[in-house]
């Protein structure tokens, strides 16, 4: 069953900026995790990685209606092979087990100077 869902869209001409920025380290260092930063920055779109990550963040702590004490590096997108994946910690990850959670599905897209995000958490059905 589903009990949370989280949408959010970046414009990558934002992170862009921020990626150009002399503060540009700091935003990094601040929003995600190593993982993350390694896998962007092999790519030479990096702004539309980061922004499409950014917008996972954010629409995961929708989809868990935006605990107390979350941070950026709560949420890690994780890019192995094939489909993205979250890793929970901290404050997301308990909200996680309060809710239940036994599957975290998530989605990326950008195109059109937009990178989207979506989030859907799923439990499992209760006893009947």
């Amino acid at each position: 069953m589903v009990v949370g869902f989280g949408l959010d869209v970046v414009e990558i001409a934002r992170i862009a900026r921020q990626l150009g920025s002399p503060t540009a380290d700091r935003f990094l260092a601040r929003c995600f995790t190593a993982g993350e930063r390694d896998f962007c920055d092999r790519f030479q779109d990096r702004a539309a990685r980061y922004a499409a990550r950014f917008a996972a963040k954010e629409a995961a702590s929708k989809a868990l209606g935006v605990p107390d004490g979350i941070g950026f590096h709560d949420v890690e997108v994780l890019r192995e092979r094939g489909a993205p994946a979250l890793a929970l910690s901290g404050a997301a990850q308990r909200r996680a087990a309060e809710l239940g959670v036994s599957r975290v599905h998530v989605t990326l897209s950008h195109d059109g100077g937009v990178a989207v995000a979506g989030v859907v958490l799923e439990a499992a059905e209760p006893a009947r």
